[in-house]
């Protein structure tokens, strides 16, 4: 395979991905317009150490993977309901005059580092994502471990640059969106949270059919 061409695929599947809608694209947009694009860069420092990990998982242990994740399906959407309910809870509570916006200001940087890993992390559909990803570039493009290894190296670069730029510019646009506009975005990114935790739990989709989804962003 070109070395271009598989720069070029990587960089175009990291902003696919990152342009997919998910829990993490609305929690960058929050974030970076209610606490700067800085606090949104560190969430997206997060996400992107969660995928490194799934990728390694997904390109040294994809067999073991495949075969155990169906049992333990049942506590991983557990654990992702809970997640995503108490973000979203959480963030229709900080919309309420009940809780000033200041109570978080002082936050370090940690808390959304951990929060871009959370996201990620609870979300099985991200895993899932990478092993489809995996088993397509090596079954069917006969990737050799250099070229897996570059391909996904540029999609983390094309997920990161990608997510920062949606940082600058959400953190750009916060002067001209009223006190009333934001409310109301919190309120709704909290219920959207709480929408992706409910989905996720009730997904009796069979796991299979997600690589099979996944492998078809790159043909």
């Amino acid at each position: 395979m070109d070395i271009f061409n598989i720069i070029l695929q990587g960089l175009i599947t990291g902003v696919i991905l990152t342009l997919s809608f998910g829990a993490g694209f609305f929690a960058l947009v929050q974030t970076s317009i209610m606490r700067g694009y800085k606090k949104g860069l560190f969430i997206a420092l997060g996400a992107i150490i969660s995928d490194t990990l799934f990728i390694g998982l997904a390109m040294f242990a994809t067999s073991f993977i495949s075969e155990e994740l169906p049992k333990y399906a049942q506590l991983i959407k557990i654990i992702a309901l809970a997640a995503f309910l108490l973000l979203g809870i959480r963030s229709i509570l900080k919309s309420s005059k009940l809780i000033k916006s200041a109570d978080s200001e002082g936050r370090p940087n940690y808390f959304y580092i951990s929060k871009g890993f959370i996201l990620n992390i609870v979300n099985p559909l991200v895993l899932i994502t990478w092993l489809g990803i995996t088993l397509f570039l090596e079954s069917t493009l006969n990737y050799k471990p250099i070229e897996l290894a570059l391909f996904f190296a540029m999609v983390l670069i094309g997920t990161f640059a990608s997510q920062s730029a949606i940082c600058i510019f959400s953190h750009k646009i916060k002067s001209l969106l009223s006190d009333k506009f934001i409310h109301r975005m919190n309120i709704s990114i909290g219920f959207l949270f709480i929408a992706i935790g409910l989905m996720l739990f009730f997904n009796n989709s069979d796991p299979q059919m997600g690589m099979v989804k996944a492998q078809q962003l790159l043909k």
